[in-house]
């Protein structure tokens, strides 16, 4: 049968078969070494960013000693005392008026007490940013800005419209276990 072929049928014939052999290799062998390939790059890039991110532990726990000396305190209620005077002193500085100081609101349960505190402070935007960043960075661990809200209010005598900060802060306080022993 092969000696009864044309020349290019020949050819055709031979280019099908190796067609056909290329396809098997790469089905039983090459398919798989280029999954390997794609598997083992995966694989070095989440190792490279593990090593990354292994660099940023010491920081974290920096990080979380500052947060359990902060929420460890042993008075919770000098927190709103220092936002208090922290707030009061920016606001004196800046030409800033604070409205509003927070009387102690306190949820407790058995495991946690959770103060939250309300700011209102009267001023010009800029000054209430600056504000907000200040307590948003000197406090970052010991009390959470957890609402801010912009308003103004007309006053009716000198016809001026006041703009107003008010924000919201909570501090958290995780109980100590008690030993009955």
């Amino acid at each position: 049968m092969w000696q009864n072929l044309t020349y290019s049928k020949k050819i055709y014939a031979i280019t099908a078969g190796f067609v056909l052999i290329l396809l098997l290799a790469y089905v039983i062998v090459f398919s798989k070494t280029i999954a390997l390939f794609r598997d083992t790059k995966v694989k070095q890039e989440k190792l490279s960013w593990l090593k990354e991110k292994e660099k940023e532990i010491p920081l974290l726990q920096s990080q979380m000693a500052l947060l359990d000396k902060a929420y460890n305190s042993a008075d919770s209620s000098s927190i709103r005392d220092q936002l208090t005077a922290f707030i009061s002193d920016f606001a004196e500085q800046h030409d800033c008026v604070v409205t509003e100081i927070p009387e102690k609101a306190l949820y407790a349960n058995s495991q946690l007490n959770i103060q939250t505190n309300k700011f209102v402070i009267k001023g010009k935007y800029h000054q209430l940013l600056q504000l907000l960043d200040a307590v948003e960075t000197n406090y970052n661990y010991t009390a959470k800005v957890v609402s801010v809200k912009y308003y103004s209010l007309k006053d009716l005598q000198t016809k001026q419209t006041h703009l107003y900060l008010a924000m919201i802060t909570q501090s958290f306080r995780q109980h100590e276990p008690v030993n009955t022993h």
